[in-house]
């Protein structure tokens, strides 16, 4: 016995095998058009809704900035706790735990971690009433024609 003959024989079998092995994958091809199970549709699990932002605290107010040796400083004031205090980026607040994330300087506005943003607070342009209801000095006006005594 020859090798020769042997080896094309074992090489041919060993082709037919793996073309059949591709037919099994690709489908029979002895079958009609259309003829094999329609393909499952598949099923996409919708993505998990994102988490709900913490909550503004509508009593907080952002109340000034300046900018110290290359570092931000910011005044938020609680009203609710009649409580102030200046804080930096990242630095948490001592009783509510929210911390400023990001500071805008054109809009003048800081974003809160958590979601959220707070706008500098306008002045109101206007004077507080003195303690007990008394009127200030600045506001007084000598009537005319009578000349107020030098102040000693």
């Amino acid at each position: 016995m020859k090798i020769g003959p042997v080896l094309f024989s074992l090489i041919g079998i060993a082709s037919g095998f793996m073309f059949s092995v591709d037919s099994i994958a690709q489908g029979n091809p002895f079958l009609r058009p259309g003829s094999k199970a329609p393909a499952q549709p598949v099923i996409r699990k919708p993505a998990p809704p994102p988490p709900m932002p913490i909550p503004v605290n509508p009593n907080l107010e952002f109340r000034g900035y300046f900018k110290l040796k290359g570092v931000w400083y910011f005044s938020v004031f609680d009203k609710s706790k009649n409580r102030g205090e200046w804080l930096q980026e990242g630095q948490p607040m001592t009783e509510g735990g929210r911390e400023i994330e990001r500071f805008d300087l054109a809009g003048e506005q800081i974003s809160l971690k958590g979601g959220g943003k707070l706008t500098l607070k306008k002045s109101e342009n206007r004077s507080l009433p003195l303690p007990g209801g008394g009127v200030s000095s600045s506001t007084l006006k000598p009537k005319p024609g009578r000349i107020p005594p030098p102040r000693r």
